[in-house]
C-alpha cells in the first residue's frame, strides 16, 4: 500500500499544469478540470482509507527518492500515511471540491477567473506534499507552496492597495513559521544525526535515548515548532494576520483562512507530539497559548465591524482550544474538533456575502422609523438628534 501514496500528488500536479495551458476565456473548462481534480483525488482517498481501515489501519511510510546525499546528511523525499493523514487529506478533498464548485459561479466573468483557479490547484497540490509528508524536509517544501497561493490569494484583487498592503503582511508573518521549521531541522539534524522521519519519532526510546544528554536541544526545537505552529495558525502573538488576510474572494478564504490553511499549525503540533509529550513545561506553555488565544479572540470577535472578521476571530478562539486538547494529549478529540470547525468555517464564509445583503435589504425596505410615542420618554438632547436624521 505504500507504493500508492505517490499517486495522491499526481493528480493535483497534473490538475495544475493542464489549468496552467488552458485559454482564460475557456470558463467552465477551467473550473471543470479544477473540480475534476479535486473530485477524482477525493474519490480516490475515500477508496483507500476504506481499503486501509480493512487492514487494521497500519503506519505507512514511503521514501521516495534521495535528492543530495553527503556523508553526514541525506536530503529525501518521504511520505508517511496514518489516522492524522487520512483526516487531513478527506477533510482538504472535500472541501475543496466544494469550494471549487463554488467558485464557478461566484467569480463568474470575474477578471483573474483562470487565476484563481490555477492558484487553488497548486495550494491542494502543496497541501496534499504538506499533509503527506514523512519528514521534515518534504514538510517544509508543502508548506512553502502553501505559504506562496496564500500570498497570492490574498493580492487577489491586485489592482488595490489594501489587498497587496495586507497579502505583504501576511507573508512577513508566515516568514517567521518558516524560520522555526528551518531552525526545527536544523537543530533535529544536530540531535538525531540524521534525517529523522516522522516514523521514527514514534519510537519512545529512540528520541529519550537522545533527550536524556540533550534535553535543552529539545526544549529548542520544541519552542521552533510551536512558533512555527503558531505563526501558520494565528496564536497569539500572530493573530493580527487572519483578519488582514480576508481581503481575498470569499472562496478563498474559507478554504485558506477558514478551513484548511489556518489549521496547518494544528497539522504540526499532531505530527510532532510524540517528540515533546513528556516535556511538560512545554505542553503547559503551548496549552496556556491556546487558552489566552482563545479568551482574546473570543472578546475581540464581539466588537468586529465586519462579518469575515467576526469569522476570523473566531476561527482563532477554536484552534485555540485545539492546542489545548493537543496539550492535553487529546489527539481523537483534536481530529474531530479540526474536522468540524473546518465544515463550520467554511460554511459561514460562504454565506456570509448572502447574510450581508440580506441584512441591507431588511435595513432599506423594512425599516420603521420611531413614532412620537416611542420618543416621549428619551432625553431632549436625544430627541433633537432623532428629529434631525
Amino acid at each position: 500500500m505504500e507504493n500508492i501514496l505517490q499517486f495522491f500528488l499526481l493528480f493535483p500536479i497534473l490538475g495544475f499544469l493542464i489549468s496552467v495551458f488552458l485559454p482564460e476565456k475557456k470558463e467552465k473548462l477551467i473550473s471543470g478540470i479544477a473540480f475534476s481534480t479535486v473530485f477524482i483525488q477525493f474519490l480516490g482517498i475515500v477508496l483507500f482509507s476504506v481499503i486501509w481501515i480493512w487492514n487494521d489501519s497500519p503506519d505507512l511510510n514511503l521514501k521516495e527518492t534521495t535528492i543530495f546525499r553527503t556523508s553526514h546528511y541525506e536530503f529525501f523525499i518521504d511520505f508517511y500515511f496514518d489516522r492524522i493523514t487520512a483526516v487531513y487529506l478527506f477533510v482538504g478533498a472535500l472541501l475543496t471540491s466544494m469550494i471549487t464548485t463554488y467558485s464557478r459561479y461566484y467569480l463568474h466573468r470575474e477578471k483573474g477567473y483562470k487565476r484563481f483557479f490555477t492558484t487553488v490547484l497548486f495550494f491542494f497540490f502543496g497541501y496534499n506534499l504538506a499533509i503527506l509528508s514523512g519528514n521534515f524536509e518534504t514538510l517544509f517544501i508543502g508548506w512553502e507552496i502553501i505559504g506562496i497561493s496564500s500570498f497570492l490569494l490574498i493580492a487577489f484583487y491586485r489592482e488595490r492597495y489594501l489587498p497587496v498592503k495586507n497579502a505583504f503582511k501576511v507573508f512577513s508573518i508566515y516568514r517567521i513559521g518558516d524560520v522555526g521549521l528551518l531552525l526545527t531541522m536544523w537543530a533535529s539534524h544536530h540531535l538525531f544525526h540524521e534525517n529523522i522521519t516522522f516514523m521514527k519519532l514514534n519510537n519512545y526510546e529512540l528520541v529519550n535515548e537522545h533527550l536524556q544528554n540533550h534535553s535543552l536541544i529539545g526544549v529548542f526545537i520544541a519552542l521552533c515548532l510551536a512558533c512555527a505552529a503558531a505563526a501558520k495558525s494565528a496564536q497569539i502573538p500572530f493573530s493580527s494576520w487572519l483578519p488582514r488576510a480576508m481581503e481575498g474572494p470569499t472562496p478563498s478564504s474559507a478554504i485558506f483562512y477558514g478551513s484548511l490553511s489556518v489549521h496547518l499549525g494544528v497539522f504540526l503540533m499532531l505530527r510532532t507530539f510524540p517528540f515533546w509529550e513528556h516535556q511538560t513545561s512545554m505542553r503547559f506553555a503551548i496549552g496556556l497559548m491556546g487558552l489566552t488565544t482563545s479568551i482574546m479572540s473570543s472578546l475581540m470577535a464581539r466588537v468586529q465591524s465586519s462579518v469575515k472578521s467576526q469569522i476570523a476571530y473566531s476561527s482563532i478562539s477554536q484552534i485555540g482550544i485545539i492546542f489545548i486538547e493537543i496539550a492535553l494529549g487529546l489527539e481523537v478529540l483534536a481530529l474531530i474538533h479540526f474536522a468540524g470547525n473546518a465544515f463550520l468555517r467554511t460554511y459561514q464564509l460562504l454565506v456570509s456575502p448572502s447574510v450581508v445583503s440580506y441584512l441591507i435589504r431588511e435595513q432599506f425596505y423594512t425599516f420603521q422609523p420611531k413614532s412620537e410615542k416611542d420618543n416621549f420618554f428619551l432625553p431632549r438632547k436625544i430627541k433633537n438628534t432623532l428629529y434631525v436624521l
